[in-house]
């Protein structure tokens, strides 16, 4: 339901009337409802406990328009600040179309960016971003929104059609729009009536329409603002509530039976949010509590437990062992006197030890099993206040108030009323981002969504499975428009009782993660932004130390309770000099985010993004490197780019050099896992600049003039190393391991070589990185480049909307195309005895329309009937359809093949085998293609159309070798003695030398020749297990292929 700020009536449509000059017949007529002939009544609502902060909305930004409030003033700006770079264009989804030879909506784990390749790009797009918010200081938070006690009621009066006939029919129109009669204008008393309500909701729509692309823009904005006139009561938001959004989610068939809830799971292999120690140890996702020899153990209880002898620690979590789903539990080593490193031992500590006293060890925790338990130990007979742990290789002890707490500290939740009870407990994600300018886009929203970790991240990946909470509206505050949520998640975080399915289940619902841009997810955490003196969200490192990786991170870390000591002490300072000089020795803002009233740990659970972090260094990386060459070398440069052999499934990249402003944050990552090939290709030492390669050779303290060459390329290796390890889908323990060591190494060259990278806030939450890794299982499962395309979907409706009221217009639309998805996907209607039949049962050419539709995009197979006068090709297994061969082949392409081919029949009476077919072939009517399409099914039920061509790499799995690499030469059908074709490729195989790059660190291999009889080449179009899954490079140097080992779906 629509949460809404009470309003008198809706703004008027003006007195103009829009006619369809289309021609029709005599006597029929299209009268469409008048949409601005809506009023929406609403509940009274007051609420005295809850009070939002006030501060104001920043861009991204450091040349943004911006009007601080005083705790504002105390941000220190840094040279380094302009590197998060967030344009309009680079934050979000990208619609483009390749240069290959269908028109395709492809989709990588579902999502694929799409781009016209002769998109215009204008610098006239990238203005001045920011809106400009103000506030009075005497505001009560019932000036904005909306009511938390009941769900909204509209109410939609549609003016009565009237038939209208033009006296000469051969010129006769249809009005499709038109005024209001006299009688049913609203009863406006402003001087705007009956168009508008006031001066606020007048001047915001023409200034609205009146710019389209000028950044002048803005002074107008102003002189809105400081009208007298100007109220900011007037500007309404609007908000679906939670408890909605959770009851259709949960009633949602497709969906459920999708989702995971339960404990923690205990895996080798980390991709999920319940792989993470978050969800492991948190009452409010993970399991609790466990019976254990007739006695509960709950989370955080410190036990006695066997491990060769009886030791003492705390119970961390409770784990589902995912091979044999068996409980194990995680335990925290607890240290006596006796236990500790030489070092710390002494006098002081050993006669504490008498009184009790033991030390925590940090990490690595320990996993038990349940019969490795002794018995519980009253936590009140122990003394904790320092905690030992590992700085690199070096022990060390801290006080034990710098850790994290362990949630069981500061969440407790109720029971279900009854132990039979089916209990639910969801992980919800929150997306913040505000929409800046885009184009022609000049109003200003905030948009919030929700995503449910309890899905697997193939689910999540989905665009429909982004949840719109609302949007903030422009003068609007985040923390008064997400009182609504917090009131409701209060009620969630102790549990409730909904009905799911038809009965009665417990819903146990918990803020799980935050993600934002950098300077929002700052905002969320209280903390200034990242250009201010201690500007980091997760710890309190210095500007000056910021890229420093040997630092003390456990004893610099933030922690919540700390926090929470250091908030009171500037709420408690009367001098409002003295509390600016506290916010900015702490690094925090005057007043916490509305967000830390729900239980959450609000440093560990606001990670920083990786996706804009990632674009952000290595949009600098390539400034750096592109001002190195001369003009010549630029233009030898782009030569190599343009010849450089891409992944075919990619869209056209922009020009680096003259259109790298253009640049979308996917280009970036793209860009860095060719760009070490490319610049290994021509890079020679007089490619660079004198004075430029002498400052980088001294910088790196080397004297051979050809290391500049060197180390400039080896940066490029790291990054993409680098960023290849942090986009990785799955963890291990050694992968954890490998990330550090890159994230180390990475963190170390690029200052070294470029100054610029100095102190970058970009490149220091290298450090904080594996934190979150550990935390959430991975780092992708809280990157929001698949977020940012969904807030690009709404950003790019705003046009098409009234540009009256743009909230409530994109919830309407978003709310109805969710209702269509509930219904396909199986859900129910409250109001109906049974389910539409339509959308159960989907006939063909319904089925055909709901093909390539996001909000449909894993429901339909994409299934299509064969061309008149094409012969139908069977599959021969069960999940792979609709093989479709397309572009025969010239009689000379199909005659090289063959040459290259000398077994050809004893190979396709092989692969006739391998398809069952295991008699002599009686026919030879065979055909050669360029291209084949075919649809997949998965494991997980979901389809997705597969796109084979000629000259496509492709990865085979063999019993023997495992993953193996191969090219495709040829594709054909050819009849059986079945009477039917199937599709079979030829291929030549990627031989592995065993050798590694010396430069770029990847394997080398060569491809099989035409002589190498060793391996058959040709297969069943089946034995694919992927397409452009990797991908390799020639290297004419030494005449060898190279496996692009940084190569990976961007998105």
């Amino acid at each position: 339901m629509l949460r809404n700020k009470p309003q008198k009536a809706n703004i008027a449509t003006l007195p103009f009337r829009i006619r369809n000059n289309f021609r029709r017949l005599p006597n029929r007529f299209l009268l469409s409802d008048n949409d601005d002939n809506e009023k929406m009544v609403q509940k009274d609502f007051e609420d005295d406990n809850i009070s939002g902060e006030e501060y104001n909305e920043y861009g991204d930004g450091d040349d943004d328009l911006e009007q601080r409030s005083d705790d504002d003033h105390i941000e220190q700006r840094s040279d380094n600040g302009d590197d998060l770079e967030q344009r309009s264009d680079d934050d979000h989804i990208e619609q483009r179309s390749d240069n290959g030879d269908d028109l395709e909506q492809r989709s990588d784990d579902d999502h694929i960016e799409q781009r016209s390749d002769n998109e215009q790009r204008s610098n006239n797009e990238e203005g001045d971003t920011n809106m400009i918010s103000t506030s009075s200081e005497n505001e009560t938070e019932s000036d904005y929104i909306m009511s938390l006690e009941s769900d909204e009621e509209y109410e939609t009066m549609s003016s009565d059609n009237e038939e209208r006939h033009d006296s000469d029919i051969s010129e006769e129109k249809l009005f499709i729009d038109e005024a209001l009669a006299k009688d049913k204008l609203p009863s406006y008393d402003g001087d705007f009536a009956p168009y508008f309500q006031n001066l606020t909701t007048a001047a915001l729509f023409c200034w609205i329409y009146k710019h389209n692309i000028s950044t002048n823009a803005y002074e107008d904005l102003v002189d809105i603002i400081m009208r007298p006139e100007f109220n900011r009561d007037h500007i309404m938001a609007y908000q679906l509530s939670i408890s909605d959004i959770i009851w259709n989610v949960l009633n949602n068939p497709s969906l459920l039976k999708e989702m995971y809830f339960g404990a923690g799971v205990d895996s080798k292999t980390k991709s999920e949010y319940w792989h993470g120690t978050l969800w492991a140890e948190s009452p409010l996702f993970g399991q609790e509590q466990l019976m254990i020899s007739g006695e509960i153990y709950q989370c955080g209880d410190f036990v006695y437990y066997y491990d060769n002898e009886r030791k003492l620690g705390r119970l961390r979590a409770i784990l589902l062992n995912e091979e044999n789903q068996q409980y194990r539990l995680r335990i925290q080593k607890v240290l006596d006197y006796s236990d500790l490193p030489g070092t710390f031992k002494g006098e002081l500590r050993q006669n504490r030890s008498l009184s009790g006293e033991v030390w925590l060890q940090d990490e690595p925790f320990l996993t038990i099993t349940t019969s490795q338990i002794s018995e519980k130990v009253a936590a009140d007979t122990l003394r904790i206040t320092e905690i030992l742990y590992k700085h690199h290789i070096h022990w060390r002890i801290r006080d034990a108030t710098f850790s994290y707490q362990h949630p069981s500290e500061y969440i407790s939740i109720r029971q279900p009323p009854s132990p039979t009870i089916p209990v639910y407990k969801l992980f919800l994600d929150i997306y913040y981002d505000d929409f800046r300018t885009f184009r022609n886009v000049y109003h200003s929203l905030g948009g919030v969504y929700v995503q449910f970790g309890n899905m697997p991240a193939r689910q999540r990946k989905l665009l429909k499975n982004h949840f719109v909470l609302g949007f903030v509206p422009f003068g609007g505050n985040f923390n008064e428009f997400m009182l609504p949520f917090i009131s409701e998640m209060k009620e969630f975080e102790q549990g409730k009782l909904m009905e799911v399915n038809g009965q009665d289940a417990w819903v146990i619902a918990g803020l799980g993660v935050v993600t934002a841009d950098l300077p929002q997810g700052n905002d969320m955490c209280g903390v200034l932004r990242h250009n201010a003196n201690k500007g980091c969200r997760t710890c309190t490192a210095s500007r000056e130390s910021l890229t420093n990786f040997s630092q003390d991170v456990p004893a610099t870390s933030r922690y919540h309770h700390i926090t929470d000591d250091q908030f009171k002490e500037i709420f408690n300072e009367p001098a409002t000099t003295r509390q600016r000089r506290l916010c900015t020795e702490f690094g925090l803002r005057t007043r916490p985010s509305i967000l830390d009233r729900l239980l959450r740990e609000r440093h560990l659970q606001t990670p920083q993004d990786v996706y804009h972090a990632t674009a952000g260094k290595i949009g600098r990386l390539l400034k750096l490197t592109c001002e190195l060459f001369s003009q010549k070398e630029e233009d030898e440069f782009i030569k190599a780019w343009k010849n450089f052999e891409k992944p075919k499934k990619w869209s056209r990249l922009p020009n680096p050099i003259s259109h790298n402003a253009s640049f979308m944050m996917s280009d970036y990552l793209r860009l860095a896992m060719i760009m070490p090939f490319i610049l290994n290709s021509f890079l020679e030492t007089s490619s660079l600049k004198e004075n430029e390669s002498r400052s980088i050779l001294r910088r790196i303290q080397e004297s051979r003039i050809n290391m500049a060459k060197n180390v400039i390329i080896a940066c490029w290796v790291y990054v993409a190393k680098t960023m290849r390890m942090v986009f990785e889908s799955k963890f291990t323990l050694d992968s954890y391991d490998e990330l550090q060591k890159c994230l180390e190494e990475e963190m170390k060259i690029l200052p070294k070589v470029f100054p610029e990278f100095a102190n970058l806030p970009n490149l220091h939450i290298n450090i904080h990185l594996l934190v979150h890794a550990r935390t959430y299982g991975t780092l992708i499962n809280t990157q929001v480049g698949i977020k940012e395309m969904v807030h690009r979907i709404f950003k790019a409706m705003v046009p098409r909307t009234n540009c009256k009221n743009v909230e409530l217009d994109l919830l309407k639309r978003y709310t109805t195309l969710f209702a269509i998805r509930h219904l396909v996907d199986g859900g129910a209607d409250q109001r109906l005895s049974q389910p539409c039949r339509g959308f159960a049962t989907m006939s063909s050419n319904f089925r055909n329309l709901l093909t390539n539709w996001y909000i449909t995009e894993d429901k339909v197979s994409n299934e299509q009937e064969p061309e008149e006068n094409e012969e139908a090709i069977s599959s021969p297994v069960d999940f792979i359809t609709n093989i479709i061969l397309k572009r025969s082949l010239s009689r000379q392409d199909r005659e090289n093949i063959m040459k290259n081919l000398p077994n050809f029949k004893s190979e396709l009476l092989l692969s006739f085998m391998d398809i069952g077919q295991k008699s002599a072939l009686i026919y030879s009517q065979m055909g050669w293609y360029e291209l084949a399409t075919y649809t997949m099914e998965k494991s997980d039920g979901v389809f997705s159309k597969v796109h084979l061509h000629i000259g496509d790499v492709v990865t085979i799995h063999e019993e023997d070798s495992g993953e193996c690499y191969a090219i495709i030469k040829g594709i054909f059908k050819y009849k059986g003695n079945d009477d039917k074709y199937y599709a079979f490729i030829t291929i030549d195989w990627f031989d592995n030398i065993n050798r590694i790059h010396n430069v770029l660190k990847c394997p080398l291999f060569r491809i099989q020749t035409s002589q190498d009889i060793r391996w058959r080449r040709i297969f069943p179009i089946s034995i694919i297990d992927h397409v452009q899954k990797v991908h390799f490079v020639y290297d004419t140097k030494i005449d060898l292929w190279i496996k692009n080992n940084y190569y990976f779906t961007a998105i």
